[in-house]
C-alpha cells in the first residue's frame, strides 16, 4: 500500500488488532522484566544508561503504536509509524557516526598516550643523563678553578722574577760617552765613503749611458738593414708570385689542351672503331645476302659453233 492511501475498514481492523497484540506483548514483557529485575541495581554508569535507554525505547514504541492506532482510526493512514521508522533510521545513523567518532577518538587517545609515554621516557632519560653530567661538570669546574689559580700564581712569580732580572740589568754601569773629536773623525770617514760611492755610481752611470747610446745606434742600423732586406724580399716575393701565377695559368692552359686533345683523340678513336664495325657488319650483310659486288655468278653455257 502507498503511504497516503486510505485502507479499508477490514484492513484497519486487522492493523489495529496486530498493534493491540503488540501492546499486550509489550506490557507482558515489561511486567516480566520488572519481576526479574526487582532486586537488580546498576553496577556502573553504563548499565544505568542502558536501563534508561531501554525504558525510553519501550515508551517510544508504546507511544508510536498508540498514535498510529489513533491515526488509522481517524484518517485511515499510518504516518506516525512511518515517521517513527525514519526517526529510528536517523538515530541509527547518528549512533553509527558517534561510534565511528568514538573509535577515532579512542585511537587518537591511544596515539597521544603512546607519544606521551615516549616523551616521558625520553625526558626521564635526558634527566638521568643530565644528573650524570652534573658531577662531571662540577669536577671539571673545580679542576679549571685550581688550574686558573695555579697559572695565576705562576704568572705572578714569573713577573716578580722578570722584574728582578730587569733591575739587575739596569744596575750594570754604562760605558762613558764617546769624545767629540772621535765622532767628528767617524763622520768624516763616513762622508768620504759616501763620496766614493757617489763617484763610482756617477762613473757607472756615464758608462752605461754611453753604452746605451752605442747599443741604440747599432740596433737602429741593424733594424734599418733588416727593413731593407725585408723590402727586397717582399719585392722578390711579389715578382715570384706574379711569375708563379703566370706559369700556373700557362700550365693550366697546357693541361686543359692536353685533356681536350686526349678527349678528341679518344672520341676519334671511338668513331673510327664504330665506322670499322659498321663497315664490317655491312660487308658481312652484303656477303650473306649476295648484294652488290658479292652477287652470285650464274654459270652461262657458251653456245657452240655451228658446224
Amino acid at each position: 500500500m502507498e503511504q497516503n492511501e486510505r485502507i479499508s475498514e477490514m484492513d484497519a481492523l486487522l492493523f489495529a488488532l496486530s498493534f493491540e497484540v503488540v501492546l499486550l506483548q509489550m506490557k507482558i514483557l515489561e511486567g516480566s522484566t520488572k519481576l526479574r529485575l526487582a532486586d537488580w541495581r546498576p553496577a556502573n554508569k553504563i548499565e544505568k544508561l542502558q536501563e534508561i535507554k531501554l525504558e525510553k525505547d519501550r515508551s517510544l514504541v508504546n507511544d508510536v503504536i498508540r498514535r498510529t492506532l489513533i491515526e488509522v482510526a481517524e484518517t485511515g493512514r499510518w504516518q506516525a509509524i512511518t515517521n517513527a521508522v525514519d526517526l529510528l533510521k536517523q538515530s541509527e545513523c547518528d549512533v553509527e557516526s558517534l561510534r565511528v567518532t568514538n573509535q577515532h577518538l579512542r585511537t587518537t587517545r591511544k596515539t597521544l598516550a603512546s607519544e606521551l609515554d615516549a616523551k616521558r621516557n625520553q625526558w626521564a632519560l635526558e634527566l638521568h643523563n643530565a644528573d650524570q653530567k652534573v658531577p662531571v661538570l662540577r669536577d671539571k669546574m673545580s679542576d679549571d678553578l685550581h688550574n686558573a689559580n695555579t697559572r695565576l700564581c705562576y704568572a705572578e712569580k714569573w713577573l716578580f722574577a722578570r722584574y728582578e732580572s730587569l733591575e739587575l740589568k739596569l744596575d750594570v754601569p754604562r760605558a762613558p760617552p764617546p769624545r767629540t773629536d772621535h765622532e767628528q773623525r767617524v763622520h768624516e770617514e763616513l762622508l768620504k765613503a759616501y763620496e766614493l760611492q757617489i763617484e763610482e755610481h756617477e762613473k757607472s752611470l756615464e758608462y752605461w749611458r754611453h753604452r746605451y747610446d752605442i747599443d741604440i745606434a747599432e740596433i737602429s742600423s741593424r733594424s734599418q738593414k733588416k727593413l731593407e732586406q725585408l723590402l727586397i724580399a717582399t719585392s722578390k716575393r711579389t715578382e715570384l708570385q706574379k711569375l708563379y701565377d703566370l706559369h700556373e695559368g700557362e700550365m693550366r692552359g697546357w693541361l686543359t689542351f692536353k685533356q681536350e686533345r686526349a678527349a678528341r683523340l679518344e672520341r676519334e678513336e671511338k668513331l673510327r672503331q664504330s665506322a670499322m664495325r659498321i663497315q664490317a657488319w655491312w660487308r658481312g650483310v652484303m656477303v650473306r645476302r649476295a648484294l652488290g659486288q658479292f652477287k652470285y655468278l650464274k654459270n652461262v653455257k657458251g653456245k657452240g659453233k655451228k658446224k
